[in-house]
Order: structure tokens, then C-alpha cells, then sequence
């Protein structure tokens, strides 16, 4: 087996080394290892983050000054839970302008999060998705065919 070897370029330098590549390690290769199967239990797993959704109710937003300010905390309360957000004063005025625009009864507001830490949610989003209106279908009168 020939040995493998890799161009080295130096900047500013005309000339190219080559180099071995590194031998193989076998304490860095992954093994073809089974993985354990308990035979009863429940399953664990660790995240970074959790990704949290409220629906949030649109008539209880509050209005509060938001003008040349970067970001608005926006405190949520579900039952027995309070979850402290930071919005974009932005998003937050555009939301209330949609709210406006289409009613309490007209749109759902929802608020995406990551949450690392209970009760604190981080990298908070505001979307305002109008509901669409109930079609009510009309069944035509049956015929007999004749």
C-alpha cells in the first residue's frame, strides 16, 4: 500500500510540501459496537435547549411603550406556570398593529421560544396567524332521477 500524502500550500511561498497523513487512530475511530437494549424502563435522553409554543390568548396582550426600545418583556401566565420573554419591540408592535387589523376573535398569537432554564424563554418570536372563516356547506336537495 503506497503511502497517501496531502499538498501543503504557504502563503506567500511558491513552493508545496507534502505531507503524510496522519495514521489512523483506533482510539478516535468509532467501533461497530451493538447498542445496549434494556429490557424494560423508560428511555433517556439529554437536549440543550427545550423549544417551547404558547398560544397565547390576544385579548389579555397588554399594550406598553415600545417606541426606541430594542426588545420588550412580555411576562406569560399558564395556570400556575409565569414564563419571563424578551421580544423584539418590532415584532411586538407589528403583532399589535395585526391584532388591530384583525380582531381578538380574527387571529391566533403565538409565541416560539428555546427555553434553557425554567421559566426563562430566550430567542422569543411573535407570529399573529389569522383563522380562516368557517365555510358552511350547502347540501343540495337529492333527486330521484326521474
Amino acid at each position: 500500500m503506497s503511502e497517501l500524502t496531502i499538498p501543503v500550500y504557504t502563503k506567500g511561498k511558491a513552493e508545496v510540501t507534502h505531507v503524510s497523513a496522519a495514521p489512523e487512530n483506533a482510539s478516535i475511530l468509532p467501533e461497530a459496537v451493538q447498542p445496549i437494549v434494556l429490557p424494560k424502563g423508560n428511555a433517556t435522553a439529554t437536549a440543550k435547549t427545550a423549544k417551547v409554543s404558547i398560544v397565547l390568548d390576544p385579548a389579555s396582550l397588554t399594550r406598553v411603550s415600545s417606541e426606541g426600545k430594542k426588545q420588550t418583556k412580555l411576562i406569560v401566565t399558564v395556570g400556575t406556570m409565569k414564563f419571563d420573554a424578551t421580544v423584539n419591540s418590532k415584532s411586538y408592535r407589528k403583532a399589535l398593529a395585526t391584532l388591530d387589523e384583525l380582531g381578538v376573535d380574527g387571529c391566533s398569537i403565538i409565541l416560539q421560544a428555546a427555553m434553557t432554564t425554567m421559566g426563562k424563554l430566550e430567542s422569543c418570536g411573535l407570529a399573529v396567524q389569522p383563522k380562516a372563516p368557517k365555510v358552511v356547506v350547502e347540501k343540495e336537495p337529492e333527486s330521484d332521477g326521474e
